[in-house]
């Protein structure tokens, strides 16, 4: 006769309760380090508040990183949300803010465009070597340098009806010029280039005059060193148009046409008013620089100086 072996149930319901506890436990425990190691926890714990962590958490993987792994910046925010604002820049922005401002409002737009452009350095000073493989757009200003002694290829005389006697540029520029001259001259509006290719002699003569008579501070905001100036690469020009004067120039027909057409013909006002800072040069309405039509509108469009435009866009 066989007997059927009777399973006690009670050992078994604690079983089962032992093992919900033990994952209920795990559970808990996995949560508890997952949160520890959030980024909310970390941003958190290092002094963001809500709204601030939210507005991180949107930024990319590095930026959020960079703030779980480091103390809380009053800057941090508002730097990285600024449209030009550079990841490699970012100390420097730091610096530039704390060598600055102190306990006084920050312009951060002004903080970033500053640092991109190296002026947050004095000038002459943190120079690089211009890339000469850009072509038109190459950058050369206080910071950005030809190759010593540069010298331009394709180098031709203006004619007296586009120039005073003397003045010569590069080819393309000149035929970009003439076109510009023509379309003005449409709406009698006469064009005539007073300045434009320098060689290296040409500009040292000129940077020298200066210095001597007014001293290097005068003549560092008012003329390019040798090697520093964009006249040198045949590149650029000083347009005027009959009976006009330095001091008289931006009131003129002329200069309203230039400023509102001139990138269409490839050239953009290079030193414009109200960015000297950013520039290094005075406000100069004659001064116009030939990027080609496609850079120039770009440039133009974004309503940048080419210093802010190339650091941001064109510098690798």
């Amino acid at each position: 006769m066989h007997y059927k072996r009777r399973i006690k149930k009670k050992p078994l319901i604690i079983l089962t309760i032992l093992i919900v506890i033990i994952a209920l436990i795990c559970v808990y425990l996995f949560n508890i380090y997952k949160y520890y190691n959030s980024p909310e926890y970390k941003l958190g714990k290092a002094g963001y508040s809500e709204k601030e962590i939210n507005e991180i958490l949107k930024m990319d993987d590095k930026y959020i990183k960079y703030a779980m792994d480091n103390k809380y910046e009053d800057d941090f925010i508002a730097l990285v949300n600024e449209k030009y604002f550079l990841w490699k820049n970012y100390d420097a922005y730091i610096k530039y803010i704390d060598d600055v401002y102190g306990d006084k409002k920050v312009d951060y737009s002004y903080v970033v465009s500053m640092v991109n452009t190296r002026n947050n350095y004095d000038y002459y000073t943190h120079m690089v070597s211009t890339n000469m493989n850009a072509g038109n757009g190459i950058l050369v200003n206080k910071y950005y340098k030809l190759p010593d002694k540069y010298a331009p290829k394709d180098i031709v005389p203006m004619s007296n009806l586009y120039a005073y006697p003397g003045n010569s540029i590069n080819k393309e520029v000149y035929e970009a010029f003439k076109e510009m001259a023509v379309a003005a001259n449409k709406e009698n509006i006469v064009l005539i280039v007073n300045s434009s290719y320098r060689d290296y002699k040409s500009q040292k003569k000129i940077y020298e005059n200066y210095k001597e008579k007014n001293g290097q501070a005068y003549a560092d905001q008012f003329a390019a060193r040798p090697d520093f100036s964009e006249h040198q690469t045949g590149l650029a020009l000083d347009i005027f148009t009959p009976g006009a004067g330095m001091t008289t120039f931006e009131n003129t027909k002329a200069f309203k046409w230039l400023k509102e057409n001139s990138y269409k013909y490839g050239f953009i006002l290079r030193y414009p008013e109200g960015k000297e800072k950013l520039t290094g040069y005075s406000y100069e309405p004659w001064h116009y620089r030939y990027l080609g039509k496609d850079l120039a509108k770009k440039v133009y469009d974004s309503g940048l100086t080419f210093d802010e435009y190339y650091t941001y866009y064109l510098e690798k």
